[in-house]
């Protein structure tokens, strides 16, 4: 699988692109996406990561570039910002995670800081440096307390389940928050363990719903409506005790004005290709100072295409070629 490298030298903006840079939704949160790589096959992944066939390229951006570009956004946001370290494969694949960190922190338009982590790469003297370094919130992907159960959904033989339990101990202790971030998958895992663990450990508990996608990983089972879902996260709330459904509110998310979209849908534009896009069969172009994810296109970079647009959602922009 190749690696691209994403540097102030390549070309390449840092807004556009799913599977590196930054994701702005309109409000206070930002996504900061440091690498596409990931150390897990996990059954029910979203974005079918750690899969070759389907993504023949795999992305890490350089450190400070990444905090030049956190620091635009956060200006034009004019309000004070968390930054959520988060991946289509695992952040903490990411050799610079703890400068990453550090430089976040150092911002004075940055408020806080969360991270995404299956918890895999974690160590006692990693949530150390984390913690000295300014980190703020884990939230960890555990979704059972099955050992096989464990190794069969995080797609990989050597998962060591007693080490992630071991991880979420050593963070409720420290100084950052512990959210656990289970995906409750109907009939192939239960919750009520997880619910009892979060209580044990004092921490909060964001449970997600499994959902399936055009190229998601899928498991053979029928997702929950979201009424099902939240319903019986509803009885779970009354019978633990524990809150588990947490809204923007909770979370301290608030809404704020967005980045300008660049493109409309269904414009056609000319690009310049830049580097292999992360699905198959797809480039990276840009123009306008922003990223596009090609379908359906074979140029070299430096190529000049004709391209339409026909995503734009949250400045996250899919072109076919035209």
């Amino acid at each position: 699988m190749k690696l691209v490298k994403v540097t102030y030298d390549s070309g390449i903006p840092l807004i556009g692109s799913i599977a590196f840079g930054i994701i702005d939704r309109g409000t206070d949160l930002i996504q900061v996406r440091p690498t596409s790589i990931c150390n897990h096959r996990c059954l029910y992944c979203s974005t079918n990561s750690n899969n070759p066939d389907m993504h023949p390229a795999n992305f890490m951006v350089e450190c400070n570039y990444l905090l030049d570009y956190v620091n635009e956004v956060a200006k034009y946001k004019s309000v004070p910002i968390e930054c959520n370290l988060d991946s289509v494969g695992e952040v903490m694949t990411y050799p610079d995670i703890v400068n990453l960190v550090k430089g976040l922190c150092s911002n004075p338009l940055v408020k806080r800081i969360s991270m995404q982590s299956n918890g895999s790469l974690l160590t006692p003297n990693m949530i150390k440096k984390l913690e000295k370094a300014g980190l703020n919130q884990i939230n960890l992907s555990i979704n059972t307390l099955d050992e096989e159960l464990a190794k069969k959904l995080s797609g990989i033989e050597h998962y060591n389940l007693k080490k992630i339990l071991n991880i979420a101990e050593k963070i409720s202790k420290s100084n950052i928050e512990l959210l656990l971030a289970p995906v409750w998958i109907p009939k192939v895992n239960e919750m009520e363990e997880l619910i009892t663990l979060a209580k044990e450990l004092n921490a909060k508990i964001g449970i997600q719903k499994y959902e399936v996608y055009k190229y998601s990983r899928k498991i053979k089972t029928k997702p929950l409506t979201y009424w099902k879902f939240y319903d019986q996260l509803k009885k779970w709330e009354k019978e633990f005790n524990y809150k588990l459904i947490l809204t923007r509110q909770d979370m301290g998310i608030k809404k704020c004005k967005s980045l300008p979209l660049k493109f409309k849908k269904n414009e056609v534009v000319k690009l310049e290709v830049k580097a292999p896009g992360w699905w198959r069969n797809q480039m990276h172009a840009v123009g306008r100072n922003r990223v596009v994810s090609v379908n359906g296109c074979k140029a070299s970079p430096g190529d000049l295409v004709n391209v339409k647009i026909v995503e734009t959602k949250n400045n996250i922009y899919v072109g076919n070629l035209f």
